[in-house]
This record gives C-alpha cells, sequence and structure tokens, in this order.
C-alpha cells in the first residue's frame, strides 16, 4: 500500500540505496563538514536569498540543476541523499516536481522539516484574468513575492538557529531595504507606461504584472499550447492594448511566439524565472516594457 502511494516502481533499482539514506540520516547530524547549517531549497531564487539571510552561515543546496524544467524533475538519489542530510527543506510550494515529490520525500524522510515559502501569501499561484483564472507558481517573480520568502525564511532560521538569531535579523533588515530600493527603482521604470500590457508564452509574471497595474496576454491555454480561437482572441486584446514586447522562456516553444511577435509588430524579449538573481531579472523586465514605447 505504502509503495503504490509513493510510486517508487520506477526506481526500484534505488529502493535500498533510499533506505541506507535514511538510516544513515537518522545517525547525522545536521552541520555540513564547514560547520554551517545545511538548508535544501528547489530552486537558484530562493537559494539566492536563502545565502543573503544566512550571513555566512548556511550551506545552500539548490535540487533543480539548471537547465531543468521544475515542472517534472526527477529527482536523483543524490538528491536524496542531500535532503537527508539538511536540517530543512524549503520548498515553493507549488511547482509541478512538488506536487508531485514532496508527499513521497515525506516518506522518506519522516523526520525532515518542511518549510512552505508561498505560506505568507495571500494568492498561492492562481489570479482572474480576462474573465478565468490564471495558474502561476511563479510568486518569487514579484516584489511581494520576494518580501513573503524572506519573511518565512527569517521566521525559520531563527528557529532553527538560535545562536545566530541576531545575525539573521541583521541580514534580514538588511535585505528589507535592498528591496525597498528596488521597489523605487521599478517604480521610476513603470508607474507612467503608456502602454501597460504585454504577451508573455507561460504565465510567469503573473504577481508582478498585478503589483504594477500591468495586463499579461498569456498565450498558453490551461499550461498546453493554444487553439486557434485562443491565440486569435490574444492577439486581438493585445493589439487594442497596444503590446509592444512577448516575453518568453527559453526552455518554452519559439516558433509561434515569433508569429504571434510579428502579427503585433513586437520585441521578443527572452527573461528567466529560474535565474538566482531574481532583483536582476525583474529590473531587466522593466526596462524591457520601459524601452518598448
Amino acid at each position: 500500500m505504502m509503495t503504490g502511494y509513493l510510486r517508487i516502481q520506477p526506481y526500484r533499482g534505488f529502493l535500498f540505496l533510499w533506505l541506507v539514506i535514511v538510516s544513515l540520516a537518522s545517525c547525522r547530524t545536521k552541520q555540513s563538514d564547514t560547520g554551517k547549517l545545511s538548508i535544501t531549497t528547489t530552486i537558484a531564487p530562493a537559494a539566492t536569498l536563502l545565502e543573503h539571510l544566512g550571513s555566512g552561515h548556511l550551506e545552500v543546496t539548490t535540487l533543480l540543476p539548471k537547465g531543468n524544467n521544475p515542472e517534472n524533475y526527477e529527482p536523483t538519489p543524490q538528491d536524496i541523499l542531500s535532503l537527508s542530510e539538511s536540517r530543512a527543506y524549503f520548498v515553493m510550494g507549488d511547482l509541478g516536481f512538488e506536487r508531485s515529490w514532496i508527499a513521497r520525500i515525506q516518506g522518506l524522510l519522516p523526520q525532515l522539516p518542511l518549510v512552505r515559502l508561498d505560506q505568507g501569501l495571500h494568492h498561492r499561484g492562481e489570479r482572474h484574468q480576462h474573465g478565468g483564472v490564471v495558474h502561476d507558481p511563479h510568486y518569487w517573480m514579484s516584489l511581494s513575492g520576494l518580501r513573503a520568502m524572506a519573511g518565512v525564511m527569517y521566521e525559520a532560521l531563527i528557529r532553527l538557529d538560535t545562536l545566530h538569531r541576531n545575525d539573521y535579523t541583521r541580514a534580514y533588515d538588511g535585505l528589507q531595504a535592498v528591496l525597498n530600493e528596488l521597489e523605487g527603482k521599478l517604480r521610476s521604470k513603470l508607474q507612467d507606461l503608456p502602454t501597460r500590457g504585454f504577451v508573455i508564452y507561460h504565465p510567469s509574471l503573473t504577481e508582478f504584472a498585478h503589483e504594477w497595474s500591468l495586463e499579461q496576454f498569456v498565450i498558453e491555454e490551461d499550461g498546453k499550447e493554444p487553439s486557434p480561437t485562443h491565440l486569435e482572441s490574444v492577439i486581438s486584446k493585445a493589439r487594442e492594448a497596444g503590446v509592444r514586447v512577448v516575453f518568453i522562456q527559453k526552455e518554452f516553444e519559439t516558433k509561434l511566439v515569433k508569429s504571434v511577435a510579428k502579427e503585433l509588430g513586437a520585441k521578443i524579449v527572452e527573461i528567466n524565472p529560474l535565474d538566482g538573481d531574481s532583483q536582476g531579472e525583474l529590473l531587466r523586465i522593466a526596462d524591457a516594457l520601459a524601452q518598448a514605447q
């Protein structure tokens, strides 16, 4: 029954290894060889914030290798080993990989604390947009998302490592100042834009659009290639809004994007929500919108 729930069958060759890992984990301390607190998270944007808040006291491991898709990534035995050696696992909350694997990880490592970084959000990945509901787990691509993540991380770290509470507090205060400065820069670029819309293939800027009163027109339809009717509607609405920028992530289909951009006379701009420098990525997106006016 348990094996069926965890769907371990494709990994029978690793089952013994995992059992060994779990037994070893119960005997290990959760400090790295450097004496730092071992923390694991799923993607680079979260790792960057953790390292900032860690003030040199953390050793942060990112599960998702660069260039992999967080919707369908399959963890390796080394990933499980890394988790077994971690003091806590900071999860984004709603990525496809996490939805598929969190229950299994909890079954393998029941003593591993899980910290959901989206617990401070009012909207967890869904917003109403153009008559429908957009599912978008990329909340870290927004100021509100970064602030919420930082708050959850800070509260977790001061519980996990009370000895360095003052250092974490100073780092958290410093990060708030950095994010306040970022807000000022974004406001100067975005608040007076005459054209306040953009097209995107895969919805990854929903929260960003909401907090800056922008319109996001999504080419994808329910996570799949669009129907002709949906595509025609997107192009029509985007043309009416005067859209001049089409955003795309490099792992998604580009032929259709080029066609839409040509129809609109718009510039294609590649973005990377999985880049560890989320603040820099937000500024690059704001620059693209400002320069396209």
